[in-house]
């Protein structure tokens, strides 16, 4: 019998070519667009955030604990597939308890291999 708290196995986003197909590929956001200009919604359903009349397309994206902006091609400049180790999505009251208005139309967590913890300390 498997516990229902074991982890999955780390995705791996190397695999892509472009941080939108890194985040398409989670099924929470719905990425359009294509060439570096992208747009990033969630989707409808459980990781709307309909109770804050946010606006769609306006998700944070905060890499490596650090506010980013909502722009995605700044971020994408910044973020290579290869070097991430996780992608998060936040949405609703978390994301706004953790981000402020800034998160009221959702937050997408980075995290990249540049910032993980040294483990000899």
């Amino acid at each position: 019998m498997q516990n229902s708290r074991t982890r999955a196995p780390k995705k791996d986003y190397s695999i892509y070519q472009t941080l939108g197909d890194a985040l398409q590929s989670l099924g929470t956001l719905k990425v359009t667009g294509q060439g570096g200009m992208y747009t990033v919604n969630l989707i409808a359903g459980r990781y709307a955030n309909t109770n804050f009349m946010s606006n769609p397309g306006s998700v944070l994206y905060v890499v490596n604990g650090i506010d980013r902006s909502k722009d995605y091609g700044a971020v994408s400049s910044l973020v290579t597939p290869k070097d991430i180790l996780s992608i998060r999505v936040l949405n609703g009251p978390e994301a706004v308890m953790r981000w402020g208005e800034r998160g009221t139309g959702g937050v997408v967590l980075i995290t990249t291999k540049e910032k993980e913890p040294d483990k000899n300390n």
